[in-house]
């Protein structure tokens, strides 16, 4: 029988931000949260340090709290190997672009605040990293636009003969169009319009899956469908991390303690702890994750143009134009300005 966990699952994929925002910080005050990761792939990696105040699982790139400056944080392998991070702004560090990560190398995140306090997560092995072996998309008709939508699938292809956990992460960049302005009168020159942007909404739902009864088979990865709203681009986005059991079993508890409505904060049933530990002062708590993991990308095209039913793709024409879709009534002669679309990044797609 497959198990899978897709944590915060049912906010959809789009209501991207969590619903877990406000955790309770009683005797919490002076706890840190640590978050950072590190892979196969080419650097810079990231580490955030900050003091508690409304830091969610979910979402652990996101952090309200006080952020921690001045201390100094390196990574190191098991023949000694270092690294140092800088700080690039408050409470955030980076390594230099240099630095990639090892398969079949220990690595561990070493901290010391400017107060004196060590912080150490435990030692965790890069696995070998696994990329998809499928990842599709199929339109599904229907008779009214609101029920058209693409199956998504994808999968990746378990070894035989060991324990495997996948942790995944997805985010969806969407293409939208704004209307540009009437053009001046003569002589005056007609601005360039930029009129097609992209949208990255974010996405706090990351997937759990296990090779439990499926050792050596292919795994289904489970994936929210794509609405047949708009004929513009979309792209998904896929990121497979191979980890350890830990890694897995942690982010299995902030699963169990979110269906029991808490959060890490919350002292029922307990606070969930991750990898990291005080020390020179065992009873200072450490809050967060540095996750070390193999690492596989890749993004999909979703085509909402071509190989449309005709009848279908009228519909949804007369169906951007009842519902104003193209923001008639706000002309703008430069899509980024467009302020009330959420999380727009703009003419191009990040980086790959």
């Amino acid at each position: 029988m497959k198990r899978f966990l897709v944590l915060v699952g049912l906010l959809g994929l789009f209501s991207c931000e969590t619903e877990i925002t406000d955790f309770k910080t009683e005797n919490l005050s002076d706890a840190f949260v640590v978050y950072g990761e590190m892979s196969n792939m080419a650097g810079p990696y990231t580490v955030r340090l900050n003091y508690t105040s409304a830091y969610s699982p979910f979402d652990p790139t996101q952090f309200q709290g006080q952020p921690v400056p001045g201390a100094a944080i390196r990574i190191v392998d098991e023949i000694g190997s270092i690294a140092a991070l800088k700080e690039i702004q408050k409470g955030m560090y980076q390594t230099p672009a240099t630095f990639q990560g090892q398969v079949g190398k220990k690595y561990r995140l070493e901290i010391r605040t400017a107060d004196g306090l060590d912080i150490a997560s435990d030692w965790q092995q890069l696995s070998m990293p696994l990329g998809l072996k499928s990842f599709t998309s199929t339109y599904k008709n229907a008779d009214k636009v609101e029920n058209m939508y693409f199956k998504l699938q994808a999968s990746v292809q378990d070894s035989r003969g060991t324990e495997d956990y996948y942790f995944v992460k997805r985010q969806d960049f969407i293409q939208f169009l704004t209307t540009c302005p009437n053009p001046p009168p003569p002589p005056a020159p007609v601005p360039i319009c930029y009129n097609k942007c992209w949208q990255a909404n974010q996405n706090t739902q990351p997937i759990l899956a296990d090779d439990s009864f499926l050792d050596g088979r292919e795994i289904d990865i489970p994936l929210l469908t794509i609405p047949y709203d708009d004929f513009t681009e979309w792209v998904v986005q896929l990121e497979v991390y191979h980890v350890d059991k830990a890694t897995h079993q942690y982010w299995k508890r902030q699963e169990a303690q979110r269906i029991l409505d808490g959060g890490i904060f919350d002292k029922v049933p307990a606070q969930i702890i991750g990898n990291l530990t005080c020390l020179n002062k065992p009873d200072r708590q450490v809050l967060g994750y540095f996750m070390v993991a193999g690492k596989s990308k890749e993004r999909m095209l979703v085509d909402r143009y071509h190989g449309i039913p005709a009848e279908s793709y009228q519909k949804l024409v007369n169906y951007i134009e009842f519902n104003k879709l193209r923001y008639q009534n706000s002309p703008l002669w430069d899509c980024r300005q467009a302020a009330w679309i959420p999380y727009n990044v703009g003419l191009t797609l990040p980086v790959y």
